[in-house]
């Protein structure tokens, strides 16, 4: 299963508004996604690029949260 199928549908519909003004950027992302199968295989560039289209609200909330991936993932794909 790739990692886009894991993440939470908020962070998806979030990245979704930000395609209008970024759509090199959307589509980087979402090529990104789709090309792995766990965050962890995400370099630090993807991710960085990642939050940087992410309202404030969906951004790991501290160095466990981003280190895991469990703000962009659905509870059941959390470590």
């Amino acid at each position: 299963m790739k990692l886009i199928d894991q993440v939470k549908p908020e962070i998806l519909d979030a990245l979704k508004e930000s395609k209008i003004r970024y759509s090199s950027s959307y589509k980087a992302i979402v090529l990104s996604l789709s090309d792995v199968e766990r965050y962890r295989e995400l370099t630090i560039n993807q991710v960085d690029n990642l939050i940087t289209f992410l309202p404030n609200e969906l951004h790991p909330n501290g160095r466990t949260d981003f280190y895991y991936g469990d703000y962009l993932l659905q509870k059941e794909y959390q470590v």
